[in-house]
């Protein structure tokens, strides 16, 4: 007599059960382990813009500026135009057409210097990350920045705008801290040092959840 090869109903149960159990253990750790990654990700994609400026700072011999709103998922990165640049444009081009005067040759325009907004570039963290804080260290330098580009008044807002990040041409940066944070996985810190322009990220602290 042969031995049947069909599952019964009760075994049936059983495995569902089984698979049941299991999923409700290896999900949760998949979707933890997919929650670390996009924090990561965003940490390093900050440690990537900020020296992208630093370097675009000293080799365009100007100061390059990164905003970040709290609880905002968006990095604002621009160069800082001081009215030193269109004086110099303005110089310039004056220049050109007092050599060309005379001569049969078309006429020289200024060209005007890009605005903020046309110049700004908008960087987007991974999905469900934001920005938890922003701490910069003030100093003289960038005190007269502020005022000029009336950071001073954003920074006071309730707005949630924080004062900018500084990049100079000389490699130095603000001395600044920048906390990103992906509910119910975790946090990690950037932390830009002024002196030397180096970045570096902490590690990852969990989040504790209100009851």
């Amino acid at each position: 007599m042969n031995r049947r090869t069909a599952f019964t109903l009760l075994e049936l149960l059983l495995s569902i059960s089984l698979m049941a159990a299991i999923a409700a253990v290896v999900i949760p750790n998949i979707t933890m382990m997919l929650g670390d990654q996009r924090l990561t990700r965003a940490a390093e994609q900050l440690q990537i813009e900020m020296t992208r400026l630093r370097l675009d700072a000293m080799r365009q011999g100007r100061v390059m500026m990164m905003d970040a709103a709290v609880d905002s998922s968006v990095l604002k990165t621009r160069p800082y135009f001081s009215m030193s640049d269109a004086v110099e444009t303005t110089d310039t081009a004056g220049q050109q057409s007092s050599l060309m005067m005379g001569a049969d040759q078309a006429s020289v325009a200024a060209m005007p210097l890009p605005t903020a907004e046309e110049a700004e570039v908008t960087v987007e963290l991974p999905d469900a990350v934001v920005i938890e804080s922003v701490q910069v260290v003030s100093s003289a330098r960038s005190l007269t920045i502020a005022q000029q580009t009336g950071d001073v008044v954003a920074a006071a807002s309730p707005t949630g705008t924080s004062q900018s990040i500084l990049f100079y041409p000389d490699g130095t940066t603000s001395t600044a801290n920048v906390v990103v944070v992906l509910p119910e996985v975790g946090r990690i810190s950037v932390r830009l040092r002024g002196i030397t322009g180096d970045v570096t990220i902490g590690e990852m602290t969990t989040v504790e959840i209100s009851p």
